[in-house]
């Protein structure tokens, strides 16, 4: 018997989701020490994840006016995802650090186009009923959880040394799933095209920039965690099994509250969800530059459910109230290329120099600095804006 798009696209949604967050889940915990056994350093290592996110900035729009002017999603997807694999396999072939770090900026700037891209036909196939959002999308953080737990205890065995093979495994997995993804579940359907006029309308609206501002400070707070973790948590004496423990933690409470928040984050607003957001932000990077016992470190990682979960939330649901439908792709990418790209870029650059010249605290007190900004910008969207769309 045929099964009914509602039968296998989200599956097929989700093992597609899989491919680019095992990658993920090797690259955030584990490619900083792979890359500084190439001979980079801390500073080096800054540049290539700062320079990769940076171009999301300046080309990522790009990227999705182009997406929302096809047909059929799949065929965006299927060209960003062969440049990401592109980018993973020649982490295995190239020769000498220049050309390594143009791979790995290529493979990780790609991955940030493919989450919003992917996004964005995942919310639409929400909206028609093919699949639910929430759990689709969480099913990327259970295969970066499981990828932390085991992908920690098999580098643990192989060594490090192994995380730029295994990276080129999982981005080539993805490549061929984008194959297999179901007709109609990302189809624009008979949707207005978007025009070159709206979006600079977009991106000039007050409102839309306090909620990008918002949404960008608190996703960026995460460059030190996500660029120099694994290097110090290792200086520490931690192994790489404990580390790899330590993001898993973060993934189960992101995970719970994607899964089961959706309605709350409906129930309370986008502000409110950034303003949590924000407020987590402040704390949780305070706490872990103060070097907590182990066992606090872990109730710490909790807090990535509302400094990654409930930010996310909040940006999506503010997109999907505030957003007309044929700019939500473009909506989501500029999300993804200010909050995740730019200011994650730059702070991960900065945050470089400060954790050389000063130290690991300073840098994440950095982060903490950035989480309060966030949080008052929340609270300043939660005064201007209104709840309805920001125009037709």
């Amino acid at each position: 018997m045929k099964l009914s798009p509602q039968h296998h696209a989200g599956p097929l949604y989700a093992f597609y989701y899989g491919g680019q967050f095992v990658l993920l889940g090797i690259q955030l915990p584990f490619f900083a020490g792979w890359l500084a056994l190439q001979g980079f350093d801390a500073a080096e290592i800054g540049w290539i994840t700062g320079a990769s996110l940076i171009a999301r900035l300046l080309f990522g729009p790009l990227v999705a006016y182009w997406a929302d002017h096809q047909a059929d999603e799949r065929r965006s997807l299927r060209i960003v995802t062969f440049f990401f694999a592109l980018g993973a396999a020649g982490l295995l072939i190239a020769p000498g650090k220049v050309l390594i770090g143009a791979s790995a900026a290529l493979m990780m700037w790609c991955f940030g186009l493919l989450v919003p891209l992917t996004d964005t036909a995942v919310l639409r196939a929400d909206r028609n009923g093919l699949l639910h959002y929430g759990q689709t999308r969480a099913a990327g953080s259970v295969f970066f959880l499981a990828t932390n737990i085991l992908g920690g205890a098999f580098l643990a065995q192989a060594g490090v040394i192994a995380a730029a093979p295994a990276m080129a495994i999982a981005a080539s997995f993805a490549f061929v799933m984008t194959f297999l993804l179901p007709a109609g579940a990302g189809h624009r359907g008979g949707a207005k095209p978007v025009s070159w006029r709206e979006a600079p309308k977009l991106v000039s609206n007050p409102v839309f920039l306090i909620a990008l501002a918002s949404a960008g400070l608190i996703q960026g707070a995460h460059a030190v965690y996500y660029a120099f973790s694994f290097l110090r948590w290792e200086q520490l004496g931690y192994s790489t099994f404990v580390i790899g423990c330590l993001w898993a933690t973060g993934v189960i409470a992101e995970i719970f509250l994607l899964t089961r928040a959706r309605g709350l984050a409906r129930r309370f607003g986008p502000a409110t969800m950034l303003a949590l957001g924000g407020a987590a932000a402040a704390l949780r990077w305070v706490a872990i530059g103060l070097e907590p016992p182990l066992p606090l470190l872990f109730a710490v990682q909790l807090m990535h459910a509302l400094t990654f979960a409930s930010a996310y939330l909040g940006a999506i649901e503010f997109l999907d109230r505030a957003v007309p439908l044929r700019l939500v792709n473009t909506g989501m990418t500029i999300m993804s290329t200010t909050g995740v790209g730019a200011v994650t870029g730059v702070a991960t650059v900065i945050a470089g120099y400060v954790w050389n010249g000063a130290g690991p605290a300073p840098a994440y007190f950095l982060m903490a600095a950035m989480g309060a900004g966030a949080f008052l910008l929340a609270l300043l969207l939660r005064r201007v804006w209104d709840g309805g769309k920001l125009f037709e």
